[in-house]
């Protein structure tokens, strides 16, 4: 089997976690290539690979017409499917989750800048972002008292095309209780913690414009929050043959009495963190080689 790793032009041998992914195709005699969307062919992809799987395709969200239209031109199978990307590549699936009895952190989407909203009540701070963005572009963190700053900054979101989102800034993120739970073909195979990435200050390092700095470490996710992340998998809706995507990471955080729910599900690109856990990419090769 040829796998297809999809990326982008700023990172044409993909994110440096991937890595680990690479030596594992190579123990398992799998031949790979990095596929840069940007400038590839898609009409020509199957004469060099078999299946195409999503990785490092960070910028799709500034380009996204264009990135649609090239998945729609691909005739190999693709990891995640194009119609989880589209449903995934939109924050308004939360509310999809919420009403599926998935429990997510609340969210209020903005469809208008003639739209009268607040800030969310009982919370010191709040968070405002658009509800298609990856790598926590164009989010940004709010007190109560800069309502009209962040008003400001939902205007300017939906002014560039895409509707904003509010959510409440929750303080067990800056406690560290951000985990994330990554699934093969809807199994758990491991989990991390991850540090808060909207500082008060606004200020924030970026990687080569795409994505803010992580600061990750490993975690052994609970129980309670393995049932959530199960629970936000069962809820996605697929149209192909398989029950669950190849791959999915659920970023669970605790609410304020600290039960943990979701505050991002991820399928499209989502750094898969192979290098908190030996056998994960091992894992993760294994499941892309099922689905030949």
């Amino acid at each position: 089997m040829r796998v297809g790793l999809a990326t982008c032009a700023a990172l044409p041998s993909g994110d440096p976690d991937d890595a680990h992914l690479l030596d594992a195709f190579e123990r398992a005699g799998m031949s790979y290539a990095w596929i840069p969307w940007n400038s590839t062919d898609p009409r020509t992809l199957g004469d060099t690979v078999d299946a195409l799987v999503l990785r490092s395709t960070w910028d799709y969200t500034d380009n996204y017409p264009e990135f649609m239209r090239w998945l729609d031109a691909i005739d190999i199978p693709i990891h995640n499917p194009r119609d989880i990307v589209k449903w995934n590549s939109d924050k308004r699936y939360l509310l999809e989750l919420a009403a599926a009895g998935v429990p997510v952190v609340p969210t209020e989407v903005l469809e208008s800048v003639d739209q009268v909203w607040d800030a969310p009540d009982g919370f010191a701070e709040f968070v405002v972002k658009p509800t298609r963005g990856a790598g926590s572009k164009g989010a940004k963190r709010f007190a109560v008292a800069e309502i009209d700053a962040a008003r400001a900054h939902a205007i300017e979101l939906i002014g560039s095309g895409s509707p904003a989102m509010v959510q409440p800034y929750l303080p067990s993120v800056d406690d560290g209780s951000e985990t994330a739970l990554v699934h093969f073909d809807g199994v758990f195979s491991h989990s991390v913690t991850k540090g808060p990435m909207l500082s008060k200050d606004g200020v924030r390092q970026m990687v080569d414009d795409l994505y803010v700095v992580e600061s990750i470490d490993h975690r052994q996710a609970s129980e309670a929050q393995r049932a959530v992340a199960r629970q936000a998998i069962a809820a996605i809706p697929t149209t192909n043959t398989h029950s669950a995507p190849l791959y999915a990471r659920v970023d669970v955080i605790d609410d304020p009495t600290g039960a943990p729910i979701v505050l991002e599900l991820e399928l499209v690109e989502p750094s898969l963190f192979f290098s908190f856990d030996p056998e994960a990419a091992d894992r993760f090769v294994e499941a892309i080689s099922a689905r030949a």
